[in-house]
């Protein structure tokens, strides 16, 4: 008895370790992305904002958000053009495959797309938070193998097209297919909305 007990609370203090430990990733990359977005010369933030830029606001961090799910590839990828928040140019993306998943046992899935250019896999999606406290066009999250086989999505990692910065950018929209029924109250929210902090 003594040793089922000692057994679950050395299984409670590793899985609160490593939940602090991914929370902490989490933030790191927050503080990253506010000094690129800072100090980049690149960086979509007009010159005028980005010296008393106070950083990117952000729901909290909750780890119920990271989902895992299984990646159902297209046999046949095809190379289309999705609509842009300009109205009239499109983006060449390849439609790579299906992310299914459940949040709150609700099941849902993704389209996929993968960048001609740079190979990585994103998916972007609209859902109940979109302009009220995040951004209106929708919003970008990766997907991410793991070893396991499965993929990841992390809607702590949700984030915004460079067009919520700088209404000079023009950005993909989410597919149709891709937007959701439900809140996700998770990741960045629409520039300078302060809600997190």
């Amino acid at each position: 008895m003594l040793y089922a007990i000692a057994c679950c609370l050395i299984s409670t203090v590793l899985s609160a370790t490593a939940n602090d430990a991914l929370r902490i990733q989490i933030e790191e990359l927050r503080a990253a992305k506010d000094s690129l977005l800072k100090t980049n010369p690149e960086s979509p933030l007009l010159p005028e904002h980005r010296e008393q830029f106070p950083g990117l606001d952000y729901y909290p961090v909750d780890l119920s958000y990271r989902l895992q799910g299984e990646l159902h590839i297209y046999g046949r990828q095809r190379q289309i053009d999705v609509p842009n928040t300009d109205g009239t140019t499109t983006t060449p993306l390849e439609r790579y495959g299906r992310f299914v998943s459940a949040l709150d046992g609700k099941d849902f899935w993704l389209e996929v797309y993968r960048s001609l250019e740079t190979g990585e896999s994103e998916i972007f999606f609209k859902d109940l938070t979109n302009g009220d406290t995040t951004y209106g066009g929708g919003r970008y999250a990766r997907l991410i193998k793991e070893s396991n086989g499965l993929y990841l999505i992390d809607f702590n990692n949700a984030y915004n097209p460079y067009c919520d910065y700088n209404t000079a950018y023009i950005c993909p929209l989410p597919p149709a297919s891709n937007h959701l029924s439900f809140a996700i109250k998770a990741g960045e929210l629409k520039y300078g909305m302060n809600l997190a902090k």
